[in-house]
């Protein structure tokens, strides 16, 4: 007999399925991250938006479509590589961060790279 969405989350989360879909309503039912809804299911229906955890803390951030997921897993949620990866992107077609000051991200990287990071014992 397949697993209910309630106890997966208890087991994986420690969310109810009443307490998710609280969630899902208050992200009026789109990605944290990106503000999209997710893609449709075999069934025509978007599918359910992924649990986004610390994987340091454990602690519960929000719900992401499986896009915005999947790259935060891939990256391992490090900042510094979403940004070198941008950077990556923006050398090609000359844009700039939007909000950054100077709109720089060669200033933004430096701020990453000049601060202090907490050592793997304090995880």
């Amino acid at each position: 007999m397949p697993e209910s969405l309630d106890s997966y989350l208890k087991r994986e989360y420690g969310l109810s399925e009443s307490d998710y879909w609280a969630i899902a309503q208050s992200q009026n039912y789109v990605c944290a991250a990106c503000r999209c809804p997710n893609r449709n299911g075999r069934d025509g229906e978007p599918e359910r938006l992924a649990v986004d955890h610390s994987h340091y803390s454990g602690a519960n951030r929000g719900l992401l479509c499986q896009r915005c997921n999947k790259v935060l897993g891939l990256v391992a949620d490090s900042q510094e590589i979403l940004l070198l990866l941008l950077e990556y992107l923006r050398r090609y077609d000359g844009s700039q961060i939007p909000g950054v000051e100077g709109s720089e991200i060669r200033l933004a990287l430096q701020q990453i790279r000049t601060a202090e990071l907490p050592s793997a014992s304090s995880k």
